[in-house]
């Protein structure tokens, strides 16, 4: 692999600075020498978004000043292939780190400082316990230190890429991206609204019900209860028993419920009223269409209370707008719904089929 010219650490120390100004959250674990070494590593190695190379931590803490000078290709292509194949790599005569530095590379420098940003990339599928490189720089960032940029130049292109990657919906991103990630093998606990939890199986749909209970629920109802949760499998792990007796409606209708249905027992605006809320998760497919939510409004207008139209709430929640599940699906969501995604929370997407309205009216 041909790899690029490297600047040296204290530059890339400095340009850190550059890129990450006071203000930036958790700025100490991106502007310190460890996290230079990391990067200079990563470059070293050629460990950047779609070269298919991936840093561990074992890189960093055995990488040496004297290995660091050897930068010719077949210098820095050995060194990856002898620390990531080998089993029992040897450690540089003047390694930087002792082994026992990982979890504050790992911890400190990587998992709360460069993937938190949107500097590095974390590749999912892999046990949090192997020794395997999961880590890459992700390729805009890495192109910050190209030995050529300088000057104005440099304080250009680094403010172009915080406004592209430090937005709020960029982090938010990120985040998804990393409870993927970090959730591939471990089970995800909801914490319900006025206590209690629901432990779901791992997978991508969870993570967008945990997001459905624990940020949407709580933003934009009133005061928020969970009547049932189900997951991709089918299975029920959670069932609101004297809730679903309350509201005298039957939850028993896998085919047909969505994956949630949240009630808000005091919706604003709307005292004395409860409101219905059924949600779907869309990780893959199966947005609330028309047909889904004709069938809903039948069931509960089948109720002793025989609920209306105006009593319920459909919503479609996703991982992000700009994903592949989105774009597939947006076009079949029912009228008079709402679309919500995780990568920007505090937002609705409504599908309005009243009256036309002036524009005006709705700015």
């Amino acid at each position: 692999m041909s790899l690029p010219p490297i600047l040296p650490i204290d530059e890339i120390l400095e340009r850190l600075k550059v890129i990450f100004p006071e203000g930036v959250p958790d700025r100490n674990y991106l502007v310190r020498e460890m996290t230079a070494r990391a990067v200079f590593t990563a470059l070293y190695i050629g460990a950047i978004q779609g070269q298919d190379r991936w840093l561990a931590p074992r890189h960093v803490v055995r990488m040496g000043d004297h290995q660091a000078s050897q930068q010719s290709d077949f210098a820095r292509n050995d060194y990856y292939e002898v620390m990531t194949k080998a089993k029992s790599p040897p450690a540089a005569a003047d390694r930087w780190y002792a082994d026992n530095s990982r979890e504050p590379l790992r911890d400190e420098v990587i998992r709360q400082g460069l993937v938190p940003v949107n500097a590095m990339i974390e590749k999912a599928g892999i046990p949090t316990t192997s020794p395997r490189g999961r880590y890459a720089l992700q390729t805009s960032f890495a192109d910050l230190f190209d030995t050529g940029l300088a000057g104005t130049a440099l304080l250009d292109a680094a403010d172009a890429w915080r406004k592209v990657h430090l937005s709020s919906a960029a982090l938010a991103r990120a985040a998804l991206v990393r409870a993927s990630a970090s959730t591939a093998s471990a089970n995800i606990v909801i914490n319900l609204p006025g206590g209690g939890s629901v432990v779901l199986p791992p997978g991508p749909s969870p993570i967008i019900t945990k997001a459905v209970v624990e940020e949407f629920a709580p933003v934009f109802l009133g005061d928020p209860r969970v009547a049932w949760i189900s997951d991709s499998a089918g299975k029920t792990p959670f069932r609101n028993a004297p809730l679903e007796k309350a509201l005298q409606i039957t939850l028993d209708k896998a085919e047909l419920l969505p994956d949630v249905v949240l009630v808000d027992i005091n919706p604003p605006g709307r005292p004395g009223a409860v409101l219905l809320v059924f949600v779907e998760v869309v990780a893959s497919d199966g947005p609330v269409t028309e047909q889904r939510r004709k069938a809903i409004l039948d069931l509960i207008a089948a109720s002793p209370r025989k609920y209306g139209p105006d009593d319920a709430v459909f919503v479609t929640a996703y991982a992000d707008r700009a994903a592949g599940p989105a774009r597939r699906t947006m076009h079949a969501l029912a009228w008079r719904s709402f679309a919500w995604f995780l990568s920007d929370p505090q937002r609705l997407i409504q599908l309005h089929d009243g009256p036309p309205r002036p524009i005006s009216s709705l700015v």
